[in-house]
């Protein structure tokens, strides 16, 4: 190998700089978007000023039933999805969606606000209690879900394959 010409001595440290600089900015990106995507959405903080009327607290308590009902619902029609493209996939997105419509609600409401003397103190501490309920059973819904997913979602894939193809032979004839 002929030595190098010392003259472009200059030219071949600034290539140097320049492929490190590259690769320092492609790592960042990399990175920022790994912890952009494990925060996950940002939430809007909502004024914390206003403090709840009585028809606020009746309001916050239909939206925190409404997402009881659609969580109980969501998970027990679970099972006759099965057959669907990507029945977890569609779980985990319907989850996250769910879980930062239940912190809204919370941060609208202000359950974790508790200070001695605030107008409907009580009542929001029922909710609170009321939605960390809630939150357990989604917690074990999703533990369920995904203990499903890695153990036994062959076998539902399997028995839903296993129908279509009768039903295509049933057809047939």
């Amino acid at each position: 190998m002929p030595p190098r010409d010392p003259r472009l001595r200059p030219f071949r440290a600034a290539m140097w700089i320049f492929y490190f600089a590259v690769i320092l900015v492609a790592a960042t990106l990399l990175i920022a978007s790994i912890v952009q995507n494990l925060r996950g959405p940002a939430r809007q903080k909502l004024a914390q000023t206003e403090l709840p009327t009585r028809a606020m607290l009746r309001v916050c308590l239909t939206e925190l039933e409404a997402l009881h009902r659609e969580q109980s619902q969501r998970a027990w029609a679970l099972a006759s999805g099965v057959d669907r493209r990507d029945p977890l996939g569609d779980w985990n997105q319907w989850a996250r969606d769910w879980e930062v419509r239940v912190d809204d609600l919370s941060d609208r409401c202000r359950l974790d606000v508790d200070r001695a003397g605030e107008f409907g103190l009580t009542e929001r501490r029922e909710m609170a209690a009321a939605r960390d309920a809630m939150m357990a059973l989604h917690r074990a819904y999703a533990a369920q879900v995904n203990r499903f997913a890695e153990e036994q979602a062959q076998l539902a894939s399997g028995a839903a394959e296993a129908f279509r193809h009768a039903r295509e032979a049933v057809a047939k004839e």
